[in-house]
């Protein structure tokens, strides 16, 4: 007997979807979409950072 794995989108199978079972199916589109969206951020902001220089030069005199 091979057993189904459930998804997080087994209510839209159903003939008759409830407000309520799109609105859970919505919100769950919306976390997933955020998620990622949070992780291509951070590495932007990785790669940002390691486009920016380290090491600055300052002349603390001036030459003569």
């Amino acid at each position: 007997m091979i057993k189904k794995k459930k998804t997080d989108f087994y209510l839209l199978k159903q003939k008759s979807i409830s407000e309520g079972d799109l609105f859970v199916t919505d919100y769950i589109k919306t976390k997933q979409r955020l998620l990622r969206l949070e992780n291509q951020l951070e590495i932007l902001q990785l790669q940002l950072d390691s486009l920016k220089p380290k090491n600055k030069v300052i002349k603390l005199f001036d030459e003569e």
